[in-house]
């Protein structure tokens, strides 16, 4: 096997290329996923009859399914559903020209919105109701009580847990290629395309994948430190 690294080092720059497109990817998949997750939790908590059924159902389905089987399934519904919402404000396309980009975002974003429901959840349920009612003995109106108590106590629970949704992003994103996205992995695809050296361009993108969930473990992880210290103190 003729190995050159001299290519492989080549394509780590390559590669670096689809970083910044790819946080910003994560990070507004990850956003959404937070806003619709946190909707479908207070549907969950509050038990809405019904509502609350669907929100299981559709929960269920997104973690049970694969993810390229979620993607598929939207590359196939989610172009001819935009054109015909589009038509109804006048705006005419066709299937083919729906933009790949909002195919991966709606998908991840339902997925993640999915997976942050039963965090967001299990995070408002992690705070002891005593102290809930301990301020409302001193006065607390419910909205000070969402605000001083559960809010802050919830957070320091759920934030490690949006920061490792966002490294599950960003790897996860290594399958949006199969919509026509550039992410890392397609980048690397591309200079393997052009190079005809697979084995070099995949260790690279493999090196980058690593470092970059490295370094953001590694800040993750003081984050949550902090947190735990906050909390405790």
């Amino acid at each position: 096997m003729n190995f050159d690294i001299h290519v492989m080092i080549d394509t780590i720059w390559i590669v670096f290329k689809a970083v910044p497109r790819t946080f910003l990817l994560a990070a507004v998949i990850l956003i959404l996923g937070i806003i619709l997750g946190a909707v479908l939790a207070q549907v969950k908590l509050r038990r809405i009859p019904i509502i609350s059924t669907l929100v299981n159902i559709f929960v269920s389905y997104a973690r049970g399914v694969p993810l390229i089987v979620h993607i598929y399934v939207m590359m196939n519904l989610l172009p001819d559903l935009g054109v015909s919402l589009l038509s109804v404000f006048g705006v005419t396309m066709k299937p083919h020209e729906f933009p790949s980009i909002i195919i991966v975002i709606v998908t991840y974003a339902l997925l993640e919105a999915a997976v942050e429901s039963e965090n967001i959840r299990g995070a408002f349920q992690s705070i002891d109701p005593h102290q809930i009612e301990a301020g409302k003995s001193i006065g607390m109106t419910n909205r000070q009580n969402m605000i001083r108590i559960i809010i802050p106590q919830a957070l320091s629970v759920a934030i490690p847990l949006f920061l490792n949704a966002f490294l599950k992003n960003i790897k996860g994103l290594s399958l949006a290629f199969t919509v026509g996205v550039i992410d890392i992995l397609a980048q690397a695809r591309f200079a393997a395309a052009l190079s005809y050296r697979y084995l070099e361009s995949y260790i690279a993108a493999a090196l980058v994948y690593w470092l970059i969930c490295g370094v953001l473990q590694t800040i993750f992880n003081r984050v949550e430190d902090k947190l735990k210290f906050g909390a405790v103190r």
